[in-house]
């Protein structure tokens, strides 16, 4: 069956065949998402996302294209888009900690507002529900990846990447005024 046909029958609805779409470039959106992750789970969880999203949009697929480069594409715009947010969640996190806790660029003035961050951190902290506060504690604390996370857990990387951006957006809510101090 050629690949226009096969397309065809994705854009009806075939599941059979998805599954061979899945089963034929699987392993090699895998391998090509590992170049840009470094990351073997991590290039699965996204290759499926892609999957899953082919799935979701096969009505609007065009069978006189070629479907590889279409998936090429959408693994390395999700590979992207994955490191992208990883870089900024982690810059945030260490921007705030390190304006207010390191000693040495503290001055007395902005001591009684360190501690008050800390204990506002801690508190926030605490707030998170118990499995969303072991998973930032471990990516944080701990230093430990997502994937290492998800591993020792047994959970997908997803999850724990969903728990670590909740745990964010908590800290952007709870901490803005912090936050906005330190910029003025």
């Amino acid at each position: 069956m050629n690949e226009r046909d096969i397309i065809d029958r994705l854009m009806a609805g075939d599941e059979s065949a998805f599954e061979l779409l899945y089963y034929r470039y699987f392993n090699r959106l895998c391998v090509f998402a590992c170049r840009f992750l470094s990351d073997y789970e991590s290039s699965r969880e996204v290759v499926q996302d892609v999957f899953f999203s082919l799935w979701a949009s096969r009505s609007r697929l065009k069978s006189e294209k070629p479907i590889l480069p279409y998936l090429l594409q959408a693994v390395k715009n999700k590979c992207f888009n994955l490191l992208e947010h990883e870089k900024v969640e982690n810059k945030y996190l260490s921007v705030l900690r390190q304006a207010y806790i390191d000693d040495e660029y503290v001055c007395q003035h902005d001591q009684i507002q360190a501690e008050e961050l800390e204990l506002k951190i801690d508190e926030v902290l605490l707030s998170l529900p118990d499995r969303c506060r072991e998973i930032f504690l471990m990516s944080r604390n701990k230093g430990m990846k997502q994937k290492e996370i998800a591993m020792q857990l047994g959970l997908s990387l997803k999850t724990v990447e969903t728990q670590i951006g909740r745990a964010l957006k908590r800290f952007r809510t709870q901490l803005s005024e912090y936050l906005l101090s330190f910029v003025f």
